[in-house]
């Protein structure tokens, strides 16, 4: 849900007028946007009808139904993407929402007011979807039953929808909305910023300042978003202190992600050190052991001490700049009168809209190999933490004394209680373990990656390898892709007018 919330709003704060007028006037529009509001609840209902009689006919078999269910989320969310994305680029909508009275004139408020059949849509999505998501819940809670863990019953719908829209919305909206208001503000006060300054390109960056500002004070305001509280004093804190010791890992604060009890997950999130939160679910406190709990912190710490999150603000960093030389080069194109320079554009956008949406998978594809980097991280963490090797494995035997093991071993016994950890996981969510993921990747594949690295070290090698060469990767386009967005905006000239004027002959 996090990307179609992501692209909606881009599309939100990027769209004046539509790209591809296939509907025009107040009737067609609102006839457009009533359908686009209503297409994905039916499509979500339809999955969770189906996912609900497949529970009831094979209830030896809850996977299936589990499955079904996860499927049909995955499509309703599709059908979100798609016909809210498409209200914005051939419809009316956008520019009837800034001209109704009284708001159109306003900052913020046209934009957010054309986002309110979306934010109806879901909220419709969700409706529909509990019973389904009641009955694979309830699944879980039975599985507790016989585990003895702490029982709670499963949320009612109104708990449901506000966890969801905390999660899965306000996540993301929140601080759009802050670089939004920064980007409306120095706009405004762009002319006396660039006589004060004396620089052409002061706003432009400004507006970066202001991003990378938010994304380093999120965290404090997204703490707050998600219900959370400081994780009591008490062994399993002293055991995470003494192992974030070990590892180096520097933190504000561990902290209990309070979801009602309804998910075993963890987190991370924090550029910075002050304002880093370790986050634990209730779920996962209460249903899982120490040692596993331990495993799951080692990955999300992972996460930090192999730079994940830094190089993911690159990634974002190359799309601000991919973004900067298409404006740049498009400037003055999507206002024009003339329908030939027009078509040029919208030729130009549907091959951006391409190309962004290689990005993305692209962008999956890195995610889910810096998920298996931290698992690696996490299971090397359990040998840091003291953790007995019970069985054969390279990085405690070899073949003679005080030989070095070949390729870089892992423990096999840390390897195999992760993968444990890792499907406990899985199951405790209702997740079925084979289920796909776009940025994580399924349960069952990492469990089974994490096991063959701990059978061949080389193998360990190799991927260790990879993910320099990703690291490689993103650098030289963010590299790339910076200097040639101050190119677009003409910093080189400005700053060597200004500090080096012999330069320019």
């Amino acid at each position: 849900m996090f990307l179609v919330v992501i692209l909606i709003l881009a599309l939100v704060l990027t769209v004046q007028r539509p790209l591809y007028p296939l509907l025009d006037g107040a009737l067609h529009t609102t006839t457009a946007v009533a359908v686009a509001t209503l297409l994905p609840a039916v499509v979500a209902w339809f999955g969770a009808r189906r996912a609900l009689q497949l529970m009831e006919r094979y209830p030896a078999r809850p996977s299936l139904g589990q499955a079904h269910f996860g499927w049909g989320l995955i499509a309703a969310q599709t059908a979100l993407a798609l016909a809210h994305a498409a209200v914005f680029l051939c419809t009316d909508w956008a520019v009837l929402c800034r001209q109704v009275p009284k708001v159109g004139g306003w900052i913020l408020l046209p934009g957010l007011l054309s986002l309110v059949p979306f934010l109806l849509s879901v909220l419709l999505v969700w409706i529909v979807s509990y019973p389904a998501d009641r009955a694979v819940r309830h699944i879980a809670v039975e599985l507790y039953l016989l585990r003895g863990r702490p029982l709670r019953p499963v949320w009612p719908l109104r708990e449901y929808v506000v966890f969801n829209l905390r999660h899965s919305v306000l996540f993301v909206l929140l601080p759009m909305l802050l670089i939004l208001a920064a980007h409306d503000a120095i706009v405004l006060y762009a002319r006396p910023i660039r006589a004060w300054t004396g620089l052409a390109y002061a706003p432009d960056l400004l507006i970066g300042v202001a991003a990378i500002l938010v994304a380093v004070v999120a965290p404090e305001i997204l703490r707050h978003v998600w219900v959370t509280q400081r994780l009591p004093d008490g062994p399993l804190r002293d055991r995470l202190e003494r192992l974030a010791t070990k590892l180096r890992l520097r933190y504000r604060e561990i902290l209990v992600w309070r979801s009602g009890g309804m998910l075993v997950n963890a987190a991370v999130m924090g550029v910075v050190p002050p304002l880093r939160y370790v986050l634990i679910t209730d779920g996962m406190l209460e249903q899982m052991d120490d040692t596993k709990i331990e495993a799951v912190f080692g990955h999300e710490a992972g996460h930090v001490k192999r730079s994940h999150i830094l190089y993911f603000l690159l990634f974002a960093f190359i799309s601000g700049c991919a973004v900067t030389i298409f404006a740049a080069q498009t400037q003055g194109m999507s206002v024009s009168s003339d329908p030939a320079v027009f078509q040029r554009y919208q030729i130009l956008v549907t091959i951006a809209g391409a190309l962004l949406l290689l990005k993305w998978v692209f962008f999956g594809w890195i995610s889910r190999r810096f998920e298996r980097h931290a698992d690696i991280y996490g299971a090397r963490t359990l040998a840091v933490g003291g953790l007995p090797c019970g069985q054969p494995c390279h990085l405690h035997t070899s073949a003679l004394p005080g030989q070095c093991p070949p390729g870089d071993p892992l423990c096999a016994t840390a390897a195999h209680i992760f993968s444990d950890a890792l499907h406990e996981v899985a199951v405790l969510n209702s997740i079925p373990p084979e289920s796909p993921s776009f940025r994580h990747g399924s349960i069952a594949s990492r469990a089974r990656f994490l096991v063959h690295l701990a059978q061949d070290p080389l193998a360990t090698q190799s991927f260790e390898r990879l993910i320099l060469v990703i690291k490689a990767g993103i650098l030289a386009a963010a590299l790339v892709g910076g200097v040639w967005a101050a190119h677009e905006l003409d910093i080189w000239r400005s700053l060597a007018e200004r500090f080096a004027p012999q330069w320019l002959g």
